[in-house]
């Protein structure tokens, strides 16, 4: 449960020893009759000893980057109104917690804050800062939604990455996700949309739905690839064959799912050099029966197959891969993905994919 505006005053009275050197002391709260989506409480602060200043407070219940950018706007233009703008007050905002991305924006608009963790950066132009950062969110329900950058919640951000003209509709979204081998329900893609414009990484205006930070975005991404368990826990089958070219065409005539990934689809794009083959398949058993054309037969090799095979129908493999008929390969996003794993060598190669993904495919 959230907590309201006078439990977050109380907690921050109560808890005011993880506040020293800093003292705090509320005044009155003051209707602002300039804007609805400001209420301002007076405060008192100060360091012991030191001269006293005044503050004019906002609390933030719910303190994400669009709602911190928001209430930084309507904060300033209630501060600089003509009654307002000689009372050297302090801005100021107290949240639950504040994150990194709201403290710079906050840090931007010259407005000071607290929160309910013990961090806070404090500024009086000339005569007073103090800034002590780095503590925990003791808040979870403040927290964005976890792992939306992971498993096919991290197929909306992958979407919005592909086409950069953005989406005129929910609608139109999720047709493009699902037509390319993935199943997403609209609830998830709402739930995921919301939480990526409250933290500033896509916008709806103007009818469309866009990546606004496409750098911050891919790079979200990549973190949350990283991390991913099923990712770790994948299996991998070792074979030895000869002719891999025969094993691949005996797989795409007998319409059975396989797609190159890691450093091999890194070489097959000129962009790495491997002795190793790897590929995706659905389902292992068929791959094993495959018939076997011109010398494409399957040896089992655990110690020196040249050839892995990882089963999996994670929809986020085989979203927008590449299938041709002698040749099926993941797409460069997910490629890129894998490559921002595989240290020390796989983020040289990454690089040379960053900036084709940042500018979007030619024929979007």
């Amino acid at each position: 449960m959230r907590l309201t505006k006078w439990e977050i005053e109380q907690r921050l009275k109560a808890s005011a020893s993880q506040l020293e050197p800093l003292r705090i002391e509320f005044l009155s709260e003051q209707p602002t009759g300039v804007t609805s989506d400001v209420s301002v409480a007076l405060l008192k602060i100060s360091i012991s000893g030191s001269k006293p200043y005044f503050a004019r407070t906002e609390i933030l219940p719910v303190a994400n980057p669009k709602i911190v950018k928001e209430k930084c706007e309507a904060f300033l233009y209630y501060i600089n109104q003509p009654a307002n703008k000689n009372d050297n007050f302090i801005p100021l905002i107290i949240a639950p917690y504040i994150g990194k991305k709201q403290s710079d924006i906050l840090a931007d608009s010259g407005i000071s804050w607290i929160d309910l963790c013990g961090n806070m950066r404090i500024q009086v132009p000339g005569k007073m800062y103090i800034e002590r950062t780095g503590n925990k969110n003791k808040f979870p329900d403040t927290a964005p939604i976890k792992k939306i950058f992971q498993g096919n919640s991290s197929l909306i951000s992958r979407a919005l990455l592909l086409k950069p003209g953005g989406f005129q509709s929910l609608y139109e979204l999720a047709d493009f996700i699902n037509n390319r081998n993935a199943n997403v329900a609209l609830s998830t893609i709402s739930r995921v949309l919301k939480s990526l414009e409250d933290d500033l990484l896509v916008s709806k205006g103007e009818g469309l739905i866009v990546a606004k930070d496409r750098e911050k975005l891919l790079d979200r991404l990549s973190e949350g690839y990283i991390n991913s368990t099923k990712r770790k826990d994948a299996r991998v089958y070792k074979f030895a064959v000869e002719k891999i070219e025969k094993l691949f065409f005996s797989l795409f005539e007998n319409n059975i799912d396989y797609a190159a990934f890691g450093f091999y689809a890194a070489q097959i794009k000129n962009l790495a050099v491997t002795n190793q083959m790897s590929i995706f398949a659905k389902d292992i058993e068929q791959v094993k029966k495959a018939p076997d054309y011109g010398g494409a037969r399957l040896v089992p090799d655990a110690e020196f197959g040249n050839l892995d095979i990882i089963e999996t129908r994670d929809a986020c493999v085989w979203f927008n891969a590449d299938i041709k008929p002698k040749m099926a390969i993941v797409d460069d996003l997910e490629l890129y993905l894998e490559m921002m794993a595989e240290v020390p060598r796989g983020p040289k190669v990454a690089e040379k994919l960053r900036p084709v993904i940042l500018k979007g495919p030619s024929n979007e």
